[in-house]
Parts: structure tokens; sequence; C-alpha cells
């Protein structure tokens, strides 16, 4: 019995030392987005309160969110003091982490972005994002997804990254399927926001799906005047060139980008792993990724 006991204790002290690394990996490494973009993750504080309570007056922030817009700055700091606390691992159990997310240009507040419920037991974690919608159509939101993927497989080494958003959401939908994500399944009256009850559509990445999903495909020749071609039979109500971008080009939004992506594939044969989708914000760059690898 004494080298049982033995035995037991030893595999505890190797399993607590596993999860504080991760800990420590949590709480102090930043998610780190690909260099050719323009946005970036800093520490989640009360600094950047004026900023975000700028957007959060938005209405159009929360059309799916259980409650209503900020009116007042002191709302915004409550909302902070509570994400704070949340972050703050008092229990001695920190299972959150947020982060502001910032554009490089000029330092400008893009949003927010957080990884929750850290389960380690499970390997498991939950994300969450918002962001400026006076952003919304630039591609951020591809682009923190994709950090915060690499962030949980390949620096928390974690096995398991899910979401849950309303079903009439069909923008996320979308984009978190051209993530990779897959369709776990509908929680019946999930959520309820002004005491309409509304279902959950849920989702979830294994790390195995992380690995596939980033393996390289065989590049395939195309010129630039045939993907302009495609997108100019999606994004009908603009003419497009070879300079337009995400960010030039007002209804190149994020819902628009996922059609265009699949019709890249299904005409071109032009298949993209969730980060190069990500990256994939221009004609340049599209063809970049199609023809010059």
């Amino acid at each position: 019995h004494g080298n049982g006991w033995w035995a037991f204790g030893t595999l505890i002290e190797i399993y607590m030392l596993s999860k504080n690394n991760l800990i420590d990996k949590f709480s102090n490494i930043l998610p780190k987005i690909e260099s050719e973009s323009d946005i970036y993750f800093e520490h989640f504080s009360m600094d950047g309160l004026e900023e975000m309570h700028q957007y959060s007056i938005d209405e159009r922030l929360y059309e799916f969110f259980e409650f209503d817009p900020f009116k007042e700055i002191g709302e915004t700091r409550t909302y902070i003091e509570k994400i704070l606390h949340r972050m703050s691992n008092q229990s001695g159990e920190k299972s959150a982490m947020y982060w502001f997310v910032r554009r490089k240009s000029d330092d400008r507040l893009v949003g927010s972005a957080g990884l929750v419920n850290l389960n380690y037991a499970r390997q498991s974690i939950e994300w969450g994002y918002g962001t400026d919608p006076a952003f919304w159509g630039c591609g951020y939101v591809l682009q923190i997804q994709e950090a915060l993927k690499k962030f949980t497989f390949e620096v928390l080494d974690l096995n398991r990254l899910h979401g849950i958003t309303m079903v009439e959401n069909e923008r996320t939908i979308q984009s978190v399927l051209a993530s990779g994500m897959k369709h776990e399944g509908v929680l019946r009256d999930f959520y309820c926001k002004n005491g309409i009850y509304y279902d959950g559509w849920q989702y979830g990445m294994i790390a195995k799906d992380y690995t596939e999903n980033n393996t390289m495909s065989p590049f395939v020749s195309v010129g630039k005047n045939e993907i302009v071609s495609v997108i100019s039979s999606i994004l009908t109500e603009e003419e497009i060139t070879v300079e337009s971008s995400m960010e030039n080009t007002i209804s190149w939004d994020s819902l628009n980008h996922m059609q265009i992506i699949i019709a890249l594939k299904n005409q071109l044969s032009i298949d993209f792993s969730p980060s190069e989708i990500a990256s994939s914000t221009s004609i340049k760059k599209i063809h970049k990724r199609a023809y010059e690898g």
C-alpha cells in the first residue's frame, strides 16, 4: 500500500505542474496574428475604457447579444470591471483571459476577444469576440479567429475550441464554418432576450481538425482577371478591379467574403485553408495564394 500511495502522489504532482505551465502561458502570452496583418492583441485593461465605450453605444453590436446597448460610460466601466474580475484568478482556478485588438497603423481599438471556460481536465476552452461595427467587413474577425485558434492549439496545446451563437446569426455562422469549425448541434431556447427565447447554434473544433485544415493544398495557376470575374459576379453593385480589396470595397464584407471563397473554389478550383481565408482579403492576395503560392 505504501508504494501505491507514493505513485499516486507523484502523478498528482506532475499533473499540477503541467497545469501550472498551461496557466502561465494562458496568462502571459499574447495571441499573435500573421505578420502581414494590420491588427495586434494587447492585454485587456481599464485603459481602453473611453475607446471601448465609443463603439459600445452602437446598437448594431447588440443584435445577437442578450443585453441592451450601453448608454453611459459607467455601464462600460462596470462591464470592464466584471471582465477584469473574471480574469483575476481569485478562486485559484484561472479560466478566462481577454484582450483588446488594435489596428497597427494608428493603434485604434478594433474590438476585444477572449478565451473563457478553460477546462483543464477536458483540455477545452470557449472563445468569444466583438468588434466595432465601424470595422465590419474589413476582415478583422477572420484574423481574430485565426489568432485564437493558433493560440489554443499551438501555444496552449489544448484539444478542443468551441463556441455558440444564436441560430439567426448568419454572419457569424458562415465565418466560423469557413474557419474550419463544425456544427455540433442546436440548443433549444438557449438564449433569452427581452423575454423571448432563441435557440443556440453550437460549433467546435478539435486539434485533429486544426491540423488537417492547415495542411497546404496544391496550388493552381489562374490569372488576376479570372479572379476579378468571379468576384464581380458576386459583388455586382460595384466595379471590381485588380486593386479591389475588403478594405476599399464596401460590399466585400465578411459574409460576402465567404461566398467569394466558395465561388473561387467551385469555379477556379482554388482551395483555401482557414488561415488563408483570413488573409486572402484582396485580388492581389488571392492571386498570390493561387498562382505563386
